[in-house]
């Protein structure tokens, strides 16, 4: 990789912009999919747009964190274009967050962890199935696996879904 693709071509307080701006949809995207999790079936959304509404809010939290990622790493390991002290608050900057984000992304996986133990027993066993403190434990069990080796899961889970996304498009 040559130099010039090692820059970012933003100013800092561009960086600052758009992390404030996926922070912002990270978290109002979390907020709204743990939302939906919590809404109960008599509620005014049917089961389809609470499907829609969910998916597109854990979609924008899922693509913020993603890109707060890819941002913060070029912060902190790529030069800019601009001169030596704003080289360095970026530097300084893409660290600060890459230990602000880590345990937000958490929130996310956690969400994630719920959603798949969730679906995993409604689609394995039979309708009658009623939630029990099981569910919470084993919820809880693997969402500090998830908290805790968040960057190991962020590398399975981009490994994984490129694979996953491979096999659907050919």
């Amino acid at each position: 990789m040559n130099n010039e693709d090692r820059k970012l071509y933003i100013t800092k307080n561009w960086v600052i912009v758009i992390l404030c701006y996926y922070l912002f949809i990270f978290i109002l995207g979390s907020i709204v999919a743990t939302y939906i999790l919590f809404i109960n079936n008599e509620s005014e959304i049917n089961i389809f747009q609470r499907g829609l509404l969910g998916s597109i809010s854990i979609a924008l939290a899922a693509a913020s964190a993603a890109y707060i990622r890819k941002l913060y790493k070029l912060c902190f390991k790529f030069s800019s274009e601009q001169d030596g002290d704003d080289q360095l608050f970026l530097k300084r900057l893409g660290t600060i967050v890459y230990f602000f984000a880590r345990p937000l992304f958490s929130i996310l996986f956690a969400v994630l962890v719920v959603v798949g133990v969730r679906s995993g027993i409604i689609l394995s066993t039979s309708p009658a199935l009623k939630l029990d403190e099981g569910f919470i434990y084993l919820t809880m069990a693997s969402s500090f696996y998830t908290g805790f080796l968040s960057g190991d899961f962020i590398k399975k889970l981009e490994l994984r879904g490129l694979k996953k996304l491979d096999s659907l498009i050919d």
